[in-house]
Protein backbone atom coordinates (compact mmCIF):
# COMPACT_ATOMS: atom_id res chain seq x y z
CA UNK A 1 0.00 0.00 0.00
CA UNK A 2 2.47 2.28 0.65
CA UNK A 3 4.78 2.22 -2.52
CA UNK A 4 1.23 2.27 -4.61
CA UNK A 5 0.29 5.56 -2.88
CA UNK A 6 3.43 6.98 -3.17
CA UNK A 7 3.83 5.85 -6.83
CA UNK A 8 0.12 7.26 -7.74
CA UNK A 9 0.60 10.44 -5.94
CA UNK A 10 4.49 11.07 -7.61
CA UNK A 11 3.10 10.32 -11.07
CA UNK A 12 0.01 12.89 -10.06
CA UNK A 13 2.42 15.15 -9.78
CA UNK A 14 4.01 14.63 -13.26
CA UNK A 15 0.50 14.82 -14.98
CA UNK A 16 -0.09 18.24 -13.49
CA UNK A 17 3.25 19.92 -13.53
CA UNK A 18 4.35 18.44 -17.09
CA UNK A 19 1.21 16.65 -19.17
CA UNK A 20 -1.20 18.93 -18.12
CA UNK A 21 0.06 22.28 -19.84
CA UNK A 22 1.41 20.32 -23.02
CA UNK A 23 -2.00 18.71 -23.46
CA UNK A 24 -3.63 21.56 -23.20
CA UNK A 25 -1.73 23.60 -25.90
CA UNK A 26 -1.93 20.24 -28.04
CA UNK A 27 -6.15 20.02 -27.32
CA UNK A 28 -5.90 23.77 -27.91
CA UNK A 29 -4.52 23.29 -31.24
CA UNK A 30 -6.96 20.88 -32.55
CA UNK A 31 -9.93 23.16 -31.39
CA UNK A 32 -10.83 25.67 -33.84
CA UNK A 33 -14.14 28.03 -34.09
CA UNK A 34 -16.18 25.50 -31.71
CA UNK A 35 -15.65 22.71 -33.35
CA UNK A 36 -12.51 19.63 -33.67
CA UNK A 37 -10.47 20.90 -36.75
CA UNK A 38 -6.72 19.09 -37.93
CA UNK A 39 -6.27 22.11 -40.11
CA UNK A 40 -2.92 23.13 -38.77
CA UNK A 41 -1.67 19.16 -38.86
CA UNK A 42 -2.57 18.62 -42.48
CA UNK A 43 0.56 21.24 -43.52
CA UNK A 44 2.84 18.94 -41.80
CA UNK A 45 1.88 15.35 -41.83
CA UNK A 46 0.15 15.42 -45.97
CA UNK A 47 2.16 18.07 -47.89
CA UNK A 48 5.95 18.31 -48.46
CA UNK A 49 6.16 21.76 -46.77
CA UNK A 50 7.70 21.25 -43.38
CA UNK A 51 9.76 18.43 -45.08
CA UNK A 52 13.00 19.93 -45.03
CA UNK A 53 12.77 21.53 -41.75
CA UNK A 54 12.22 18.31 -40.49
CA UNK A 55 15.20 16.50 -42.23
CA UNK A 56 17.30 19.31 -40.89
CA UNK A 57 16.34 18.44 -37.81
CA UNK A 58 17.06 15.05 -38.16
CA UNK A 59 20.26 15.26 -39.71
CA UNK A 60 21.30 17.94 -36.80
CA UNK A 61 20.17 15.61 -34.45
CA UNK A 62 22.05 12.68 -36.06
CA UNK A 63 25.72 14.14 -36.30
CA UNK A 64 25.32 16.04 -33.03
CA UNK A 65 24.63 12.65 -31.14
CA UNK A 66 27.27 10.93 -33.24
CA UNK A 67 29.70 13.79 -32.41
CA UNK A 68 29.36 14.09 -28.67
CA UNK A 69 28.97 9.64 -28.49
CA UNK A 70 32.79 9.79 -30.06
CA UNK A 71 34.01 12.43 -27.99
CA UNK A 72 32.04 11.46 -24.41
CA UNK A 73 32.03 7.80 -24.21
CA UNK A 74 35.63 7.96 -24.66
CA UNK A 75 35.78 10.55 -22.14
CA UNK A 76 34.28 8.78 -19.84
CA UNK A 77 36.39 5.37 -19.85
CA UNK A 78 39.66 7.49 -19.50
CA UNK A 79 38.23 9.76 -16.62
CA UNK A 80 37.10 6.25 -14.97
CA UNK A 81 39.31 3.19 -16.15
CA UNK A 82 42.70 4.54 -16.23
CA UNK A 83 44.72 6.64 -13.58
CA UNK A 84 45.51 9.87 -15.44
CA UNK A 85 47.38 12.65 -13.84
CA UNK A 86 45.31 15.86 -13.10
CA UNK A 87 41.97 13.76 -13.34
CA UNK A 88 39.55 15.57 -11.31
CA UNK A 89 41.27 18.79 -13.31
CA UNK A 90 40.36 17.17 -16.39
CA UNK A 91 36.53 16.06 -15.33
CA UNK A 92 35.76 19.80 -14.12
CA UNK A 93 36.98 21.25 -17.04
CA UNK A 94 35.40 19.14 -19.31
CA UNK A 95 31.66 20.48 -17.24
CA UNK A 96 32.08 23.55 -18.31
CA UNK A 97 30.54 23.82 -22.07
CA UNK A 98 27.48 21.74 -20.30
CA UNK A 99 27.01 24.62 -17.87
CA UNK A 100 27.54 27.38 -20.15
CA UNK A 101 24.81 27.86 -22.50
CA UNK A 102 24.78 26.47 -26.53
CA UNK A 103 24.30 30.03 -27.61
CA UNK A 104 26.95 31.13 -25.99
CA UNK A 105 29.46 28.78 -27.15
CA UNK A 106 27.62 29.26 -30.96
CA UNK A 107 29.11 33.08 -30.70
CA UNK A 108 32.52 31.73 -29.75
CA UNK A 109 33.11 29.59 -32.47
CA UNK A 110 31.23 32.17 -34.70
CA UNK A 111 33.72 34.66 -33.61
CA UNK A 112 36.33 32.22 -34.83
CA UNK A 113 35.21 30.35 -38.09
CA UNK A 114 33.65 33.30 -39.58
CA UNK A 115 34.54 35.54 -42.40
CA UNK A 116 36.99 37.57 -40.28
CA UNK A 117 37.52 34.72 -37.46
CA UNK A 118 40.81 34.05 -36.25
CA UNK A 119 41.02 30.14 -37.14
CA UNK A 120 39.35 31.38 -40.16
CA UNK A 121 42.10 33.02 -41.37
CA UNK A 122 44.51 30.79 -39.94
CA UNK A 123 42.83 27.94 -42.65
CA UNK A 124 42.55 29.81 -45.43
CA UNK A 125 46.30 30.66 -45.01
CA UNK A 126 47.78 27.41 -44.15
CA UNK A 127 45.27 24.93 -45.72
CA UNK A 128 43.58 25.23 -49.51
CA UNK A 129 40.35 25.95 -47.58
CA UNK A 130 38.96 29.16 -48.47
CA UNK A 131 37.56 32.02 -45.92
CA UNK A 132 33.72 31.11 -47.53
CA UNK A 133 33.98 27.71 -47.04
CA UNK A 134 34.78 27.97 -43.74
CA UNK A 135 32.56 30.45 -43.26
CA UNK A 136 29.96 28.32 -44.77
CA UNK A 137 31.03 25.38 -42.67
CA UNK A 138 29.97 27.07 -39.22
CA UNK A 139 27.12 28.86 -40.64
CA UNK A 140 25.14 25.14 -41.53
CA UNK A 141 23.74 22.52 -40.45
CA UNK A 142 27.01 20.56 -40.04
CA UNK A 143 29.16 23.74 -37.79
CA UNK A 144 25.30 23.57 -35.63
CA UNK A 145 26.34 19.99 -34.61
CA UNK A 146 29.24 20.38 -34.16
CA UNK A 147 28.64 23.32 -31.28
CA UNK A 148 25.97 21.15 -30.09
CA UNK A 149 28.30 18.48 -29.75
CA UNK A 150 30.77 20.32 -27.52
CA UNK A 151 28.02 21.28 -25.29
CA UNK A 152 26.40 17.78 -24.75
CA UNK A 153 29.39 15.52 -24.86
CA UNK A 154 29.66 15.82 -21.47
CA UNK A 155 26.46 14.40 -21.26
CA UNK A 156 27.38 11.02 -22.53
CA UNK A 157 30.58 11.60 -20.77
CA UNK A 158 29.03 11.78 -17.27
CA UNK A 159 26.39 8.50 -17.70
CA UNK A 160 29.30 6.58 -18.91
CA UNK A 161 31.52 6.80 -16.59
CA UNK A 162 29.29 6.45 -13.75
CA UNK A 163 28.19 3.60 -15.59
CA UNK A 164 31.73 2.27 -15.65
CA UNK A 165 31.91 2.84 -12.11
CA UNK A 166 28.43 0.66 -11.36
CA UNK A 167 30.22 -2.21 -12.51
CA UNK A 168 30.90 -5.50 -10.14
CA UNK A 169 34.82 -4.76 -10.44
CA UNK A 170 35.38 -9.23 -9.94
CA UNK A 171 33.40 -9.56 -13.49
CA UNK A 172 36.37 -7.34 -14.96
CA UNK A 173 38.96 -9.48 -13.16
CA UNK A 174 38.11 -12.25 -13.98
CA UNK A 175 37.92 -11.34 -17.46
CA UNK A 176 41.15 -10.02 -17.59
CA UNK A 177 43.21 -13.29 -16.05
CA UNK A 178 42.07 -14.88 -19.62
CA UNK A 179 41.96 -12.35 -21.95
CA UNK A 180 43.38 -8.87 -23.02
CA UNK A 181 42.03 -5.30 -22.07
CA UNK A 182 40.50 -5.01 -25.40
CA UNK A 183 38.78 -8.77 -25.06
CA UNK A 184 36.79 -7.75 -21.67
CA UNK A 185 35.58 -4.21 -22.32
CA UNK A 186 33.86 -5.87 -25.33
CA UNK A 187 33.00 -9.04 -24.09
CA UNK A 188 31.81 -8.00 -20.59
CA UNK A 189 32.16 -4.15 -19.64
CA UNK A 190 30.28 -2.51 -22.78
CA UNK A 191 27.37 -5.20 -22.78
CA UNK A 192 26.70 -3.85 -19.44
CA UNK A 193 27.25 -0.08 -19.98
CA UNK A 194 24.98 -0.76 -23.64
CA UNK A 195 22.02 0.35 -21.91
CA UNK A 196 23.33 3.60 -20.31
CA UNK A 197 25.41 4.63 -23.56
CA UNK A 198 22.42 4.24 -25.70
CA UNK A 199 20.17 5.90 -22.91
CA UNK A 200 22.82 8.60 -22.80
CA UNK A 201 22.66 9.11 -26.92
CA UNK A 202 18.63 9.21 -26.55
CA UNK A 203 19.46 12.22 -23.95
CA UNK A 204 21.57 13.95 -26.68
CA UNK A 205 19.41 13.06 -29.90
CA UNK A 206 16.25 14.63 -28.44
CA UNK A 207 17.98 17.41 -26.71
CA UNK A 208 19.43 18.28 -30.10
CA UNK A 209 16.19 17.90 -31.93
CA UNK A 210 14.89 20.63 -29.37
CA UNK A 211 17.15 22.93 -28.96
CA UNK A 212 16.54 26.45 -30.34
CA UNK A 213 19.65 28.25 -29.66
CA UNK A 214 22.48 27.23 -31.91
CA UNK A 215 19.98 27.44 -34.99
CA UNK A 216 18.94 30.69 -34.24
CA UNK A 217 22.23 31.89 -33.99
CA UNK A 218 23.28 30.03 -37.46
CA UNK A 219 19.81 30.44 -39.26
CA UNK A 220 19.80 26.83 -39.62
CA UNK A 221 15.61 26.30 -40.53
CA UNK A 222 14.47 23.18 -38.31
CA UNK A 223 11.56 23.01 -36.40
CA UNK A 224 12.41 24.72 -33.19
CA UNK A 225 12.92 27.62 -35.16
CA UNK A 226 9.74 27.73 -37.23
CA UNK A 227 7.93 26.96 -33.81
CA UNK A 228 9.61 30.45 -32.12
CA UNK A 229 8.59 32.28 -35.74
CA UNK A 230 5.12 31.16 -35.52
CA UNK A 231 5.10 32.13 -31.65
CA UNK A 232 6.93 35.55 -31.91
CA UNK A 233 6.20 36.73 -35.42
CA UNK A 234 2.94 35.63 -36.47
CA UNK A 235 1.31 34.94 -32.49
CA UNK A 236 -0.14 31.78 -34.12
CA UNK A 237 0.37 29.72 -31.18
CA UNK A 238 -1.83 26.84 -32.47
CA UNK A 239 0.52 26.81 -35.73
CA UNK A 240 3.48 26.40 -33.18
CA UNK A 241 1.87 23.80 -31.41
CA UNK A 242 1.12 21.70 -34.32
CA UNK A 243 4.72 21.99 -35.50
CA UNK A 244 6.30 20.14 -32.13
CA UNK A 245 4.02 16.72 -32.82
CA UNK A 246 6.77 15.57 -35.71
CA UNK A 247 8.97 15.99 -32.44
CA UNK A 248 7.29 13.82 -30.14
CA UNK A 249 6.42 11.23 -32.93
CA UNK A 250 10.73 11.18 -33.40
CA UNK A 251 10.50 10.43 -30.19
CA UNK A 252 8.39 7.54 -29.70
CA UNK A 253 10.04 5.83 -33.18
CA UNK A 254 13.47 6.09 -30.88
CA UNK A 255 11.79 4.57 -28.11
CA UNK A 256 10.14 1.80 -29.58
CA UNK A 257 13.70 0.82 -31.94
CA UNK A 258 15.00 0.87 -28.35
CA UNK A 259 12.80 -1.43 -27.02
CA UNK A 260 13.11 -4.22 -29.99
CA UNK A 261 16.92 -3.19 -29.11
CA UNK A 262 16.64 -4.25 -25.25
CA UNK A 263 14.07 -6.95 -25.75
CA UNK A 264 15.16 -10.16 -23.53
CA UNK A 265 18.32 -8.67 -23.05
CA UNK A 266 19.52 -8.70 -19.12
CA UNK A 267 21.55 -5.67 -17.63
CA UNK A 268 21.39 -5.86 -13.67
CA UNK A 269 24.65 -5.96 -12.08
CA UNK A 270 25.30 -5.28 -8.08
CA UNK A 271 26.00 -1.19 -7.89
CA UNK A 272 29.36 -0.23 -5.92
CA UNK A 273 28.94 2.22 -3.17
CA UNK A 274 32.94 3.12 -3.69
CA UNK A 275 34.92 4.61 -6.60
CA UNK A 276 38.04 3.05 -5.35
CA UNK A 277 36.66 -0.73 -6.24
CA UNK A 278 36.45 0.14 -9.77
CA UNK A 279 38.83 -1.84 -11.63
CA UNK A 280 41.82 0.41 -12.96
CA UNK A 281 44.03 -0.33 -16.32
CA UNK A 282 47.65 0.29 -15.19
CA UNK A 283 48.64 0.27 -18.83
CA UNK A 284 51.55 2.86 -19.88
CA UNK A 285 50.03 3.26 -23.75
CA UNK A 286 46.44 3.18 -22.53
CA UNK A 287 47.41 6.13 -20.40
CA UNK A 288 49.36 8.10 -23.54
CA UNK A 289 46.23 7.67 -25.39
CA UNK A 290 44.17 9.19 -22.32
CA UNK A 291 46.37 12.22 -21.73
CA UNK A 292 46.46 12.60 -25.53
CA UNK A 293 42.30 12.34 -25.89
CA UNK A 294 41.61 14.46 -23.05
CA UNK A 295 44.07 17.81 -23.50
CA UNK A 296 42.49 17.66 -26.96
CA UNK A 297 39.21 17.92 -25.77
CA UNK A 298 40.32 20.17 -23.25
CA UNK A 299 42.10 22.28 -26.25
CA UNK A 300 39.05 22.49 -28.44
CA UNK A 301 35.94 21.69 -26.43
CA UNK A 302 36.71 24.18 -23.35
CA UNK A 303 40.16 26.46 -23.83
CA UNK A 304 39.88 27.80 -27.66
CA UNK A 305 36.28 28.95 -26.77
CA UNK A 306 36.54 30.64 -23.68
CA UNK A 307 39.75 32.35 -25.00
CA UNK A 308 37.84 33.91 -27.72
CA UNK A 309 34.91 35.09 -25.06
CA UNK A 310 37.84 36.02 -22.75
CA UNK A 311 39.80 37.73 -25.47
CA UNK A 312 36.46 39.66 -27.14
CA UNK A 313 35.91 41.04 -23.78
CA UNK A 314 39.68 43.37 -23.76
CA UNK A 315 39.14 44.68 -20.21
CA UNK A 316 38.64 43.65 -17.28
CA UNK A 317 36.05 46.59 -15.67
CA UNK A 318 33.46 44.59 -18.46
CA UNK A 319 33.10 40.97 -15.85
CA UNK A 320 32.40 43.70 -12.75
CA UNK A 321 30.05 45.82 -14.92
CA UNK A 322 28.27 42.45 -15.78
CA UNK A 323 28.20 40.92 -12.15
CA UNK A 324 26.34 44.42 -11.05
CA UNK A 325 23.95 44.33 -13.41
CA UNK A 326 23.17 40.61 -13.44
CA UNK A 327 23.58 40.17 -9.51
CA UNK A 328 19.87 39.29 -8.75
CA UNK A 329 19.83 37.47 -12.10
CA UNK A 330 22.62 35.05 -11.06
CA UNK A 331 21.21 34.65 -7.35
CA UNK A 332 17.69 34.13 -8.74
CA UNK A 333 19.33 31.29 -11.20
CA UNK A 334 21.31 29.59 -8.32
CA UNK A 335 18.33 29.37 -5.64
CA UNK A 336 15.69 28.49 -8.45
CA UNK A 337 18.13 25.47 -10.13
CA UNK A 338 18.72 24.50 -6.52
CA UNK A 339 15.13 24.15 -5.66
CA UNK A 340 14.29 22.43 -9.38
CA UNK A 341 17.20 20.14 -9.50
CA UNK A 342 16.32 19.33 -5.65
CA UNK A 343 12.17 18.62 -7.06
CA UNK A 344 13.77 16.59 -9.91
CA UNK A 345 15.79 14.68 -8.20
CA UNK A 346 13.24 13.65 -5.75
CA UNK A 347 10.34 13.17 -8.29
CA UNK A 348 12.70 11.62 -10.95
CA UNK A 349 13.25 9.10 -8.61
CA UNK A 350 10.25 7.48 -8.28
CA UNK A 351 8.93 7.78 -11.84
CA UNK A 352 11.94 6.59 -12.58
CA UNK A 353 11.03 3.39 -10.47
CA UNK A 354 7.47 3.71 -11.61
CA UNK A 355 8.54 2.56 -15.31
CA UNK A 356 11.37 0.23 -14.36
CA UNK A 357 10.65 -1.22 -11.40
CA UNK A 358 6.96 -2.33 -10.84
CA UNK A 359 5.84 -5.35 -11.64
CA UNK A 360 2.94 -4.45 -13.66
CA UNK A 361 1.96 -5.38 -17.44
CA UNK A 362 1.63 -1.18 -17.93
CA UNK A 363 5.20 -0.79 -17.12
CA UNK A 364 6.59 -0.24 -20.54
CA UNK A 365 3.82 1.99 -21.47
CA UNK A 366 4.19 4.35 -18.21
CA UNK A 367 8.13 4.53 -19.51
CA UNK A 368 7.55 5.46 -22.72
CA UNK A 369 4.67 8.06 -21.89
CA UNK A 370 7.08 9.32 -19.15
CA UNK A 371 9.53 10.13 -22.02
CA UNK A 372 7.57 11.21 -24.95
CA UNK A 373 7.02 14.69 -23.06
CA UNK A 374 10.64 15.36 -22.67
CA UNK A 375 10.66 16.30 -26.71
CA UNK A 376 8.71 19.05 -26.40
CA UNK A 377 10.59 21.82 -26.23
CA UNK A 378 10.54 24.80 -23.61
CA UNK A 379 8.81 27.50 -25.71
CA UNK A 380 5.17 25.32 -26.06
CA UNK A 381 5.73 23.95 -22.18
CA UNK A 382 5.93 28.01 -21.10
CA UNK A 383 2.93 28.95 -23.52
CA UNK A 384 1.14 26.20 -22.03
CA UNK A 385 2.13 27.12 -18.41
CA UNK A 386 1.49 30.71 -18.59
CA UNK A 387 -2.04 29.90 -20.59
CA UNK A 388 -3.34 27.33 -17.71
CA UNK A 389 -2.20 29.52 -14.86
CA UNK A 390 -2.66 33.21 -16.12
CA UNK A 391 -6.46 32.61 -16.30
CA UNK A 392 -9.03 35.06 -13.54
CA UNK A 393 -11.09 32.19 -13.05
CA UNK A 394 -8.31 29.48 -12.92
CA UNK A 395 -7.18 27.61 -9.53
CA UNK A 396 -3.36 27.69 -10.99
CA UNK A 397 -3.80 31.59 -10.35
CA UNK A 398 -1.66 31.85 -7.36
CA UNK A 399 0.77 30.45 -9.38
CA UNK A 400 1.44 32.74 -12.26
CA UNK A 401 3.76 35.98 -11.01
CA UNK A 402 5.52 34.36 -8.34
CA UNK A 403 8.85 31.94 -8.52
CA UNK A 404 6.67 28.34 -8.79
CA UNK A 405 5.48 29.47 -12.76
CA UNK A 406 9.90 29.31 -12.67
CA UNK A 407 10.40 26.19 -11.00
CA UNK A 408 7.35 24.19 -12.45
CA UNK A 409 8.61 25.12 -16.31
CA UNK A 410 12.00 23.73 -14.91
CA UNK A 411 9.94 20.59 -13.59
CA UNK A 412 8.46 20.37 -16.39
CA UNK A 413 11.00 20.40 -18.90
CA UNK A 414 13.27 18.13 -17.41
CA UNK A 415 11.31 15.58 -15.23
CA UNK A 416 11.10 13.43 -18.31
CA UNK A 417 14.93 13.25 -18.66
CA UNK A 418 14.94 12.98 -14.87
CA UNK A 419 12.81 10.05 -14.93
CA UNK A 420 15.07 8.49 -17.58
CA UNK A 421 18.45 8.93 -15.83
CA UNK A 422 17.12 7.38 -12.86
CA UNK A 423 15.34 4.25 -14.54
CA UNK A 424 18.59 3.90 -16.65
CA UNK A 425 20.67 3.27 -13.32
CA UNK A 426 17.62 1.32 -11.41
CA UNK A 427 17.56 -1.24 -14.46
CA UNK A 428 21.27 -2.31 -13.38
CA UNK A 429 20.18 -3.50 -9.87
CA UNK A 430 18.46 -6.66 -9.72
CA UNK A 431 15.06 -6.83 -8.60
CA UNK A 432 15.71 -9.67 -6.53
CA UNK A 433 17.83 -7.08 -3.65
CA UNK A 434 14.85 -5.43 -3.02
CA UNK A 435 12.73 -8.28 -3.34
CA UNK A 436 14.51 -10.17 -0.41
CA UNK A 437 14.28 -7.02 1.89
CA UNK A 438 10.40 -7.02 1.12
CA UNK A 439 10.48 -10.80 2.61
CA UNK A 440 11.66 -10.39 5.41
CA UNK A 441 8.91 -8.11 6.42
CA UNK A 442 10.27 -4.45 5.83
CA UNK A 443 8.24 -1.50 5.00
CA UNK A 444 8.92 -0.58 1.73
CA UNK A 445 10.11 3.11 2.76
CA UNK A 446 13.04 0.82 4.74
CA UNK A 447 13.64 -1.01 1.86
CA UNK A 448 13.86 2.37 -0.11
CA UNK A 449 16.17 3.76 1.77
CA UNK A 450 18.38 1.28 3.20
CA UNK A 451 19.25 -0.87 0.07
CA UNK A 452 17.52 1.18 -3.59
CA UNK A 453 19.28 4.33 -2.60
CA UNK A 454 22.46 3.37 -1.60
CA UNK A 455 22.56 1.31 -4.90
CA UNK A 456 21.23 4.37 -6.48
CA UNK A 457 23.58 6.42 -5.58
CA UNK A 458 26.01 6.76 -8.61
CA UNK A 459 22.53 7.88 -10.55
CA UNK A 460 21.63 10.28 -7.95
CA UNK A 461 25.17 11.83 -8.25
CA UNK A 462 24.93 11.99 -12.32
CA UNK A 463 21.38 13.14 -11.89
CA UNK A 464 22.58 16.10 -9.45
Amino acid sequence: MQKKLTLGFFFTLFLVTTVLPIVWMFGNSIYEEGRFSFVYYKDIFLTLKYGKVISNSLILSSITTILSSFIGIPAGFFLSKINLPLKNFFKICFFIPLIIPSYIIGIAWVNLLGKTGFLNNVFSQYTMLSPESVSNFIYSTYGASFILSINLFPVVMLVTEYALKSINPRMEESGLVAGSVFQVFRQITFPLIAPAILSSMMIVFVLSLSEFGVPSLLQINVLTTQIFTQFSAFYNEKTATAIAFPLIVITFILIMLEKIYMRGKSFEILGRTSSNSTTQYNITWLNVVGITFCTLVLIICVIIPLSTLIFNTKTISVYYDALLLARNGITNSILFGSIGATFLTFIGFFLGYLSENIRSRWKSSAAIFIWLFFAVPATVIGVGLIKLCNRPEGIFQFIYGSLWIVIIGYVARFLPLSSRIMANYLKQIPHSMEEAGTVTGTSWFRVLGNILLPLQSYGLIVHG
